[in-house]
């Protein structure tokens, strides 16, 4: 393979890209989101703090010391800080760094 056959390829996948994340804006710019795009939008970011606490303790043991007490702690970590500040990105890393605090120095 030549390397103008290589940089062609880039381009065009780079080009690709770009068009599907641009084609919807351009579509549906001047149009109103229905109610189910606007139901989704209000409940992604819980629906996606499910789907990781159930991600993160899929694998637990909880027949064994430490008995899935520091994942619980995160979770309800994260849980506490959706509810206070409304901000999943926060609440993900607050109740992380709480998890990871207990694994590493406290059990």
């Amino acid at each position: 393979m030549s390397d103008m056959y290589i940089i062609f390829g880039i381009i065009i996948a780079a080009l690709a890209t770009y068009a599907t994340r641009i084609l919807p804006f351009l579509f549906f710019a001047k149009k109103e989101p229905g109610p189910l795009v606007r139901h989704i939008e209000f409940f992604m970011p819980m629906m996606i703090m499910v789907i990781l606490v159930f991600y993160a303790i899929k694998d637990v043991p909880f027949g064994e010391y430490p008995y899935a007490i520091p994942e619980f702690i995160g979770i309800l970590a994260a849980f506490l800080m959706h509810l206070w500040k409304k901000n999943a990105l926060l609440s993900i890393i607050v109740a992380t760094i709480i998890y990871m605090v207990l694994i590493q120095k406290v059990f």
